[in-house]
């Protein structure tokens, strides 16, 4: 059960850590705005929680 629960929450978890490397990432280059770098970094860690939910509820 904590298995499936890991599981679905691959996609939210990817949202988040996406969202703070966009954070950091704004802070460091400030030719990037904030927004932009939040939005975009969600953006991919959605990509990224996606592939890896598709990958492991296959197997599981």
């Amino acid at each position: 059960m904590k298995n499936k629960d890991l599981i679905n929450s691959l996609i939210p978890l990817g949202m988040i850590f996406g969202g703070t490397i966009g954070i950091i990432l704004g802070i460091f280059f400030e030719s990037i705005s904030q927004g932009f770098s939040i939005t975009l970094g969600a953006g991919i860690g959605l990509l990224f929680g996606t592939i890896a939910y598709g990958f492991y509820s296959r197997k599981g």
